[in-house]
């Protein structure tokens, strides 16, 4: 099970499914467009015009977000374009083709720090990221040089605490039906089984998570180490720990057991 919503495929999932796993969804949380999206629409134009040296996306959903405020996917020849990984690469290039972005062998914040080439002079970049960010990312890229824009792009909410008005800034569907023709139904906390195995894929999923009523032996996969220290600190450590987020990662994780 991935605690996500079926709305958003993944190169993830689609490994999994080549690797033999039987995937499903189990969507705990939404995502949505900023309130006032004006700010992350003006950055999509400054893109546009060549306003920046470097696009950094850190996550699919933020190239989703993106194409709603308006971008069609194409870069100005002059601007570098970053992704954190794999999943990150392909949505992108879902969107729109382009060349192969930079992409850290560590695919992680901690990753694009140790590994970015250093700013030059006067370079501008634009990183959109959620609402719920952690800080160290972009404290980091300003610490070592960059002229950085940092903009929200989404934010996540639990289905159980979405906002009032929340439908009209919904990125995915939240029922548990299919979007369309060909889409995987979600599933529920109440369809998993002893020693199913759940894929949580963010801290805010993990949060949520914890609030349902899961079966005892359940087995938790954090995708990384800031879901692992979220469900620990929730009081529900993770079985183990993706070295990658990746089809072999999860792999990896599973033979630990």
């Amino acid at each position: 099970m991935l605690t996500r919503h079926p709305g958003q495929g993944s190169a993830l999932e689609h490994a999994l499914r080549d690797s033999g796993f039987q995937v499903a969804h189990l969507p705990v949380t939404a995502q949505l467009l900023p309130e006032d999206i004006s700010p992350l629409e003006r950055a999509v134009k400054e893109l546009a015009a060549g306003c920046y040296d470097w696009l950094l996306l850190t996550s699919a959903t933020t190239v989703r977000a993106l194409r709603a405020a308006g971008w069609n996917g194409e870069i100005p020849a002059a601007t570098h374009v970053g992704v954190v990984g794999p999943g990150t690469a392909a949505a992108l290039k879902d969107l729109a083709p382009a060349p192969s972005p930079w992409m850290p062998a560590d695919h992680s914040a901690a990753g694009i720090l140790a590994e970015l080439p250093a700013p030059q002079a006067g370079h501008h970049m634009l990183l959109p990221q959620s609402a719920q960010a952690r800080p160290e990312l972009a404290e980091g890229l300003r610490s070592r040089g960059w002229d950085l824009h940092h903009v929200i792009a989404y934010q996540t909410a639990a289905l159980d605490r979405l906002p009032e008005g929340h439908h009209r800034r919904l990125m995915h569907p939240t029922g548990g039906e299919p979007s369309s023709p060909g889409a995987h139904k979600s599933f529920t906390a109440a369809d998993l089984r002893e020693a199913d195995v759940v894929l949580v894929t963010s801290s805010s999923a993990a949060d949520a998570l914890l609030r349902l009523p899961l079966p005892a032996e359940l087995v938790l996969l954090a995708i990384g180490k800031p879901t692992a220290a979220a469900l620990a600190q929730l009081g529900r450590p993770a079985d183990a720990v993706l070295s990658q987020p990746t089809a072999a990662g999860v792999q990896q994780a599973l033979s630990r057991l």
